[in-house]
């Protein structure tokens, strides 16, 4: 009995050190998760939001009215492009950093997101809010920058106003689908006059889509309700195809 108990001893010690390692581990995948949460998917999400908000009260809940109220000068054009311009930043970031860099749906919506503004085709001609890929890229640059933060070396954009500023010299300035985007929304009197509204319309559904997803893959919600989509493109709430799905298909 002397003799079995002398291997049971270190036998016990084993197994509590593996045990206590794996806690370890554990608690620092948690710690990893969390910092990656907070640094690319929660202002990711914020900027989903924002901007798909932005769109839907624009185009079903007359919000140019109000938007002209609160801004007269007719800047309002100018913040809904900086949320445009935003979101092009955290898709890029969210794209390359955190824990969906290959997670086949997010990679999916935000594709199409991108291509919704990027492709010319009937209905989606070249004008305002069409921005091809590299464009998209360079504005989303434009708006990201570093800063000391908890975790070090953090990313965020800058703000409205520093943006507004930026919208009077080069290269926005000087871009024409920038210009083109602010000229139809100063000048529309209501949604339907809003030049590519459809690219507005189309991008806000997957984006309402792409935040469901997120909200249940991370448990909680930045909006208490059920959010609704553009009801002129209500239809892509049909699943979108994967890219092996395509691929097989064709």
């Amino acid at each position: 009995m002397k003799v079995s108990m002398q291997w049971l001893v270190p036998v016990i010690m084993g197994a509590w050190a593996a045990l206590t390692w794996a806690h370890s581990q554990d608690q620092e995948r948690r710690k990893e998760r969390l910092r990656l949460t907070a640094l690319y998917v929660n202002p990711f999400m914020s900027a989903c939001e924002d901007l798909q908000s932005r769109i839907y009260k624009i185009l079903e809940l007359g919000g140019l009215d109000s938007l002209r109220e609160r801004y007269p000068d007719g800047s309002y054009a100018d913040e809904t492009l900086y949320l445009l311009v935003r979101f092009f930043g955290w898709s890029t970031a969210v794209n390359r950093y955190g824990p969906y860099t290959q997670d086949p749906f997010v990679i999916d919506h935000v594709t199409s997101v991108r291509r919704t503004f990027a492709t010319a085709r009937p209905g989606h001609s070249v004008g305002p809010f069409n921005f091809f890929l590299p464009e998209q890229k360079a504005l989303g640059k434009i708006v990201m920058h570093t800063m000391e933060g908890e975790y070090g070396h953090e990313l965020d954009t800058i703000s409205y106003y520093d943006f507004k500023e930026r919208l009077e010299s080069a290269p926005l300035k000087d871009s024409h689908s920038v210009r083109q985007s602010l000229e139809t929304l100063r000048k529309a009197k209501t949604a339907e006059d809003i030049v590519g509204r459809d690219r507005l319309a189309e991008a806000q559904n997957h984006i309402v889509k792409l935040l469901a997803y997120l909200e249940k893959k991370e448990g909680y919600t930045l909006f208490q309700g059920t959010r609704q989509t553009c009801s002129r493109f209500r239809k892509l709430d049909a699943p979108i195809e994967s890219a092996p799905q395509r691929a097989a298909r064709a």
